[in-house]
């Protein structure tokens, strides 16, 4: 995810937040490249969500983003999970 394609991810999110879907996850099983842009994205989607005391949950990340999100001390920041089975029981038992 760069700066290529990064817009439509931002886009999609924004739309999803307008239409009140507020427990987000993002599957990031296919991603082998994040750049800043891609980071910014999330970030900001998930600052969206928490606005409306919502989540967004990061699926499956591969081994090079895993990396950039340690790297970053994003992984402290997002609730990463393995499968989107995973993420729904996480959050629902939160």
């Amino acid at each position: 995810m760069d700066l290529s394609n990064a817009a439509a991810l931002r886009d999609h999110l924004i739309e999803q937040v307008q239409q009140g879907n507020y427990q987000l996850a993002v599957d990031l099983g296919g991603v082998e490249f994040m750049d800043s842009s891609g980071l910014a994205v999330l970030i900001s989607g998930l600052r969206r969500t928490k606005e409306h005391d919502g989540s967004l949950v990061l699926i499956s990340p591969t081994a090079s983003v895993k990396r950039v999100l340690t790297i970053t001390g994003l992984d402290r920041v997002f609730d990463i999970y393995d499968s989107v089975e995973k993420a729904a029981a996480g959050a629902s038992s939160a």
